[in-house]
């Protein structure tokens, strides 16, 4: 469950039996090897209810939900595949701690996560059972908290477009090189993904009235794989930056600069490193030589140059990159060789997908069937929602509202001049 660093294991015990003459179909769980103490009896293909069982983790007696399929068993037992996905506590995982309790009394177990990292290890199957019990689950807690409570504000997020932009996007497009067999699997995943997001979506709209403002977005896009993402640290490497001991760790009194984070490369500067070496005096001279050396790099294996841009600290700060945090170099690389999302720059497009976030605002006070004409960024969300719900501006906030969504721009002063009259 996630919860500490030190658990006792938890064992249970399965009996694989014959329901008739066909040979092995079914296996019974058991939390002891009596066989008074069974907790399930499954068929191949079938999910076991959800049990509550006791667990111990860091010396603390929590109880979680347990549930389990028998996704494989053949007539002669020699291929057995029994999955169990998350197991997750009844209590302990909201603020204020109380809404656990009260989820589990009402609405019973949940799900967190539906099993994303056994993508590729279970059957496609499996997975998006796991998917639409997560997204309903989600859909009864939004659903029950929203009816007995007063509320002004609800969010809810999944993220599933995520898990298959990963595992599915990644080979649903002819350039990635993929088998065509692998192609249908990919796009099939796509769109049973976003066919579980949607049915959720149907069902938490259901609770918006007249007065309601209904917002969809995303944080990113995605885009497939086409070559073999690039290692950054492999490229610092290869063009000198970092130089490694002969047990091939970084020798720190020869590295002038390491990566850190995602597109952040960092000087190892005197003064701020604790074994920096480059002077201050060298420092912008560093900076040109590294942003040099990534845009003349050449991917050996396709013989193109994977970087998009390479910029300094200073003109980080037109990409909305600043501060401490932000690498002396930032780079971004282009979408053929990143996967996914991440080092890309969020205006591209490659193959049928694209880094582009979604943006779907609908209800009181938004224009009605139009398509917006200006670019709609994820730090344009938050100013549009506190302006269309007349609350304060949120602190330091780097976006801008979306005025060309709403039926009247200038709905305070209208409000203002309506109550003055």
């Amino acid at each position: 469950m996630n919860r500490g660093k030190s658990g006792i294991p938890k064992t249970f015990y399965g009996l694989i039996y014959a329901s008739g003459k066909n040979g092995y179909d079914r296996i019974k769980i058991f939390k002891g090897r009596s066989t008074d103490t069974v907790i399930a009896d499954i068929a191949v293909g079938d999910w076991s209810e959800w049990w509550i069982d006791d667990f111990e983790i860091d010396t603390e007696a929590i109880q979680g939900y347990v549930r389990m399929k028998l996704i494989t068993l053949t007539s002669n037992a020699d291929a057995f595949e029994l999955f169990v996905p998350q197991i997750w506590p009844r209590i302990g995982y909201t603020v204020p701690a109380e809404i656990a309790a009260d989820i589990d009394q009402n609405v019973g177990s949940f799900l967190q996560n539906p099993a994303r990292d056994a993508l590729g290890q279970v059957d496609d199957d499996t997975y998006f059972e796991l998917l639409d019990y997560h997204h309903n689950r989600l859909a009864n807690v939004a659903t029950h908290l929203a009816e007995n409570n007063d509320w002004d504000v609800l969010m809810v997020e999944t993220h599933a477009p995520d898990y298959a932009s990963h595992f599915f996007l990644s080979q649903a497009d002819e350039i990635s090189g993929a088998s065509a067999e692998t192609i249908h699997r990919c796009r099939e995943g796509l769109q049973r993904t976003y066919q579980s997001v949607d049915q959720m979506i149907g069902r938490i709209v259901e609770l918006a009235d007249d007065e309601t403002v209904v917002l969809i977005c995303a944080d990113h896009g995605g885009t497939p794989n086409q070559y073999r993402a690039v290692d950054i640290e492999r490229v610092l490497e290869e063009t000198g930056f970092i130089v490694r001991d002969r047990d091939q760790s970084i020798d720190w009194t020869r590295t002038r600069a390491v990566n850190v984070g995602l597109v952040h490369i960092f000087i190892n500067l005197i003064g701020r490193e604790p074994n920096g070496i480059v002077s201050a005096d060298d420092y912008e001279t560093t900076q040109l030589e590294i942003i040099n050396a990534l845009h003349a790099y050449t991917d050996k294996e396709t013989g193109k140059h994977p970087f998009s841009l390479a910029v300094t600290h200073a003109d980080a700060e037109m990409l909305n990159l600043h501060g401490d945090l932000v690498g002396d170099v930032v780079y971004a690389l282009r979408p053929e060789f990143d996967g996914a999302h991440g080092k890309q720059l969020p205006s591209v497009s490659f193959g049928i997908g694209g880094q582009h976030s979604t943006f779907i605002l609908s209800g009181a006070g938004v224009r009605k069937g139009i398509a917006l004409e200006r670019q709609v960024r994820v730090v344009d969300v938050a100013p549009t929602l506190c302006y269309l719900l007349g609350l304060p501006m949120p602190t330091n906030a780097e976006g801008g509202v979306v005025y060309e969504a709403l039926e009247d721009p200038n709905w305070h002063l209208t409000r203002l001049l309506e109550f003055e009259n």
